[in-house]
């Protein structure tokens, strides 16, 4: 199964390329274009009901996803005595840690109250970053630290805003996230060893294509995000486009843009939900995806040669 991706602007500062213009891992991806196939290479049914996956990471051989279990879903509601668009709902946060063939190795719930939506994740290199946040915008946050081998979660701070995913750049100790739909792009400084609500710089995304889904550091100055978004195109139907952005890190500004249109066999989107890009020794990238909710698969692609 092969698919085609689009890439529009690949409009670079020259900060980036002076300190990063030769990173392998960036320049693989600066190096796709509209000629570009891409293969699926290995496709893995997940052994276990995955609900409706949000991030996902890997570290060696072993996979990480967090995903959302709904049991009450938000409604909208239209009441000026209150910020919020829609009920909390309730739910349950989760934290899934499988190996390569798919079978669940261990998992964690994490969460408090009506934060139980899990977001976009990443590895630092010494733990995993979770942030859960209430299932509707402009509401609240946990951020976890996780430790990969035994799943014990530590609570770094809280945040008034749902943020839709967080990640740790270890080369300056800042923590990276963004809000629901990723409207607003965060930077939170690391302070004494740790985090505060106060220490935060953000900015309003500008520039995408799409809303992130998932992030994930590609060198210590960018972070790679995927996601989809729909636009209606007339009064009865939406238009749907996926896509893998890199974001700046010290502008938070959109980089580079590349249009993702492949399919899962459901016909899902694969940037609909979590992704991880791997880049390996011999030179060469790949992507593993799980569009699907509930009952899914691993999906393993690759850019062909050029």
């Amino acid at each position: 199964m092969r698919f085609s991706c689009a890439l529009f602007s690949a409009v670079l500062t020259s900060t980036l390329f002076a300190q990063e213009a030769d990173d392998p891992a960036l320049n693989f991806l600066l190096s796709l274009s509209s000629d570009t196939d891409w293969n699926l290479l290995e496709t893995t049914p997940l052994q276990f009901a995955v609900h409706h996956p949000q991030g996902m990471t890997r570290v060696d051989d072993v996979f990480y996803m967090t995903s959302v279990e709904t049991l009450v879903r938000p409604v909208p509601i239209d009441d000026n005595n209150t910020p919020y668009d829609r009920t909390a709902g309730s739910g349950v946060g989760h934290l899934f840690k499988f190996d390569e063939h798919g079978k669940l190795l261990t998992s964690t719930t994490l969460g408090e109250g009506s934060m139980y939506h899990p977001g976009g994740i990443d590895y630092d290199g010494e733990f995993l970053w979770v942030s859960v946040a209430e299932y509707r915008p402009d509401s609240h946050s946990i951020i976890y630290r996780v430790d990969p081998e035994t799943l014990d979660a530590e609570e770094m701070f809280r945040f008034d805003d749902h943020l839709g995913g967080i990640l740790r750049n270890s080369a300056d100790g800042n923590l990276y996230g963004m809000s629901w739909a990723s409207r607003t792009l965060y930077r939170w400084q690391e302070t004494n060893g740790g985090y505060s609500a106060e220490h935060v710089d953000s900015k309003p995304k500008s520039g995408s294509d799409v809303d992130y889904q998932d992030c994930q550091l590609v060198t210590t100055t960018t972070m790679a995000c995927s996601g989809i978004r729909s636009r209606p195109i007339d009064n009865t139907h939406l238009l749907t486009i996926g896509g893998i952005e890199l974001v700046d890190l010290e502008n938070l500004e959109v980089l580079h843009k590349i249009r993702v249109t492949g399919t899962a066999p459901s016909y899902e989107f694969l940037t609909r939900n979590p992704f991880y890009y791997n880049f390996s020794s011999n030179g060469r990238g790949s992507f593993y995806f799980v569009p699907e909710d509930d009952r899914a698969s691993l999906y393993h692609y690759a850019p062909s040669q050029q």
